[in-house]
């Protein structure tokens, strides 16, 4: 299908086919729905300059500005099985980190469990969301929307704990030469150059997995990682001490004694946003 008519107006990056729109509802319902009428192959990229019904995980609104971030939404049909679909998430989320380092140096990414990127305040810059489909025991499709917040005004004043790579660039040279347009430009090139790695489906004779190496990376990015961080559970308020993430997508975590370890499980705790220390 990789030369289906509807790609005709597509624009080739780094072998993906990129459908860029001036304002859609939802770039995730929309590659959904194309894929779903048998539209849309793997490598296929719905882009958006502003969503009205942006979302996150938990069918959270996701507030996205026109022109002012980056909306985007990819097609994968990876192939992994199930009990790697924890592996899956963070090799996504450390490939977008990888492309923040590329185009916005001036900022110390990390990656906040289970599904955000934020900077060492813990302000949150962007957040992803994973939907996959199964056949089986097998990850056959997923659909992968980013939101990134790049311009100065992208941020939802409602949203204090909220942030932007151009806001956190704030005094940086680097940042000081750069547009909004053309960093989003930037980011685009960059976040599809590292997503290129994660095209080809998984293969046990191959071995082009290794999930060991991708958890070590990961932990080194974790928000929080040694430090006191609270959680909301249940609506009250718990201290804990990250140490690095489970094998079945929990937090390792300790308390602040010392005295207990245990895994931590999303959503039924989440991590609070906001300065901690």
């Amino acid at each position: 299908m990789s030369d289906f008519r509807f790609h005709i107006n597509a624009v080739p990056i780094h072998g993906f086919h990129c459908h860029r729109f001036e304002t859609l509802s939802s770039t995730q319902d929309l590659l959904k729905e194309w894929v779903s009428q048998g539209l849309a192959a793997p490598g296929t990229v719905v882009l958006a300059e502003g969503q009205t019904q942006g979302r996150g995980r938990m069918g959270q609104h996701w507030a996205s500005l026109q022109g002012k971030g980056l909306w985007i939404s990819v097609y994968f049909q990876p192939y992994l099985p199930v009990d790697w679909a924890f592996a899956w998430n963070m090799n996504l989320a450390l490939a977008v980190c990888k492309a923040l380092d590329t185009v916005a140096p001036w900022g110390a990414w990390q990656i906040k469990w289970p599904n955000d990127w934020v900077i060492s305040t813990g302000r949150k810059v962007g957040g992803m969301l994973v939907e996959n489909q199964l056949k089986g025991s097998i990850i056959t499709d997923s659909w992968v929307g980013i939101g990134i917040n790049v311009d100065q005004d992208a941020v939802d004043a409602r949203l204090p704990f909220a942030t932007s790579l151009l806001a956190e660039g704030h005094g940086s040279p680097q940042a000081m030469r750069i547009s909004g347009v053309a960093l989003l430009d930037n980011l685009l090139e960059a976040l599809l150059a590292e997503l290129e790695r994660l095209r080809e489906p998984y293969s046990p004779d191959k071995g082009n997995w290794n999930i060991p190496q991708i958890m070590d990376e990961v932990d080194r990015r974790l928000y929080g990682l040694g430090q006191n961080v609270p959680f909301v559970c249940e609506e009250r308020m718990e201290y804990w001490v990250p140490l690095g993430l489970s094998h079945d997508g929990g937090l390792r975590v300790r308390s602040e004694s010392g005295g207990q370890i245990q895994a931590l499980y999303h959503p039924h705790h989440r991590m609070f946003y906001g300065p901690q220390f």
